[in-house]
């Protein structure tokens, strides 16, 4: 599960910090199975609210996107977002924790038109599903192993610090005696990459309201950071997206993005837990 999360999300974007070292000594946790369950039990989890399906409206901020036009020709940027303005983005999800965005098609284009407007549609995919691979990770599934699995689990200093391996990929999680997630590291022999997690408080526990990241695989080109901010609706009685913000650099070239989530739509079943 973190595997494709992080292998997915840095296709596109991802945000970077390092591990901080820990000179405190390392100690065994003996009852690690009761630990691990209470940080499992820690987390916001939509599934264990009983979201089985949801869907938004999804809207960019074009004219972000297309500041730098802007600068250059600015009745050229206003032609272009009112053009892009007529697209609608609706992003589902479905009971199998699938993603998927679609979008309408605007008739009578040119042919260098349909061309750029399939690269728009493309990039929003491929963003939203990076994105979302990693939001599932927290917010639909759970960041921790399972308590019967193989893991470590060690407490150094005022932090516990989890390590794990998920097939080829080695995973060493550090949080605090809260359960809170300060770092996570997944590494392998293609790449290495960090995530940052933030969280809100809530009274079902842990919301993830940012994160920043960093991925590096043996293509320097790839090199790529990220960082994201949430904001979230109620809608249905359950926490759900309303603003996304991401900006960072894949490969030496900046970005920034800003989507907002509208009209969302939750189904819903029995509430099960973590």
């Amino acid at each position: 599960m973190m595997r494709s999360a992080v292998i997915r999300v840095t296709l596109f974007v991802l945000g970077c910090c390092s591990l901080t070292p820990l000179l405190a000594s390392a100690q065994a946790v003996a009852n690690k199975q009761s630990v691990l369950s209470q940080a499992r039990q820690s987390y916001y989890n939509l599934r264990s609210q009983g979201v089985s399906t949801f869907n938004c409206s999804v809207t960019p901020n074009w004219e972000l996107l297309l500041q730098e036009q802007r600068k250059q020709d600015a009745n050229r940027a206003d032609a272009a977002i009112k053009m892009l303005s007529q697209i609608h983005f609706t992003v589902t999800l479905a009971a199998d924790d699938s993603v998927k965005l679609t979008h309408n098609d605007l008739p009578g284009q040119t042919p260098e038109m349909t061309t750029a407007l399939q690269q728009i549609y493309g990039g929003m995919e491929q963003m939203t599903s990076g994105f979302f691979d990693t939001w599932k990770a927290f917010m639909l599934n759970n960041p921790f192993p399972e308590v019967s699995s193989e893991y470590q689990l060690e407490a150094v200093g005022p932090q516990y610090r989890l390590s794990y391996r998920e097939g080829d990929v080695d995973v060493a999680t550090n949080m605090g005696r809260d359960f809170a997630i300060s770092n996570m590291r997944i590494t392998s022999a293609q790449f290495d990459s960090t995530i940052q997690p933030h969280f809100t408080n809530t009274p079902g526990g842990y919301l993830l309201s940012a994160y920043d990241a960093s991925y590096q695989s043996q293509k320097p080109e790839e090199a790529t950071q990220l960082k994201v901010r949430l904001g979230y609706q109620e809608v249905s009685g359950v926490q759900m997206l309303q603003e996304l913000d991401l900006s960072g650099a894949y490969g030496g070239k900046p970005f920034a993005v800003e989507l907002a989530f509208s009209d969302c739509q939750v189904g819903k079943q029995h509430a099960t837990g973590n």
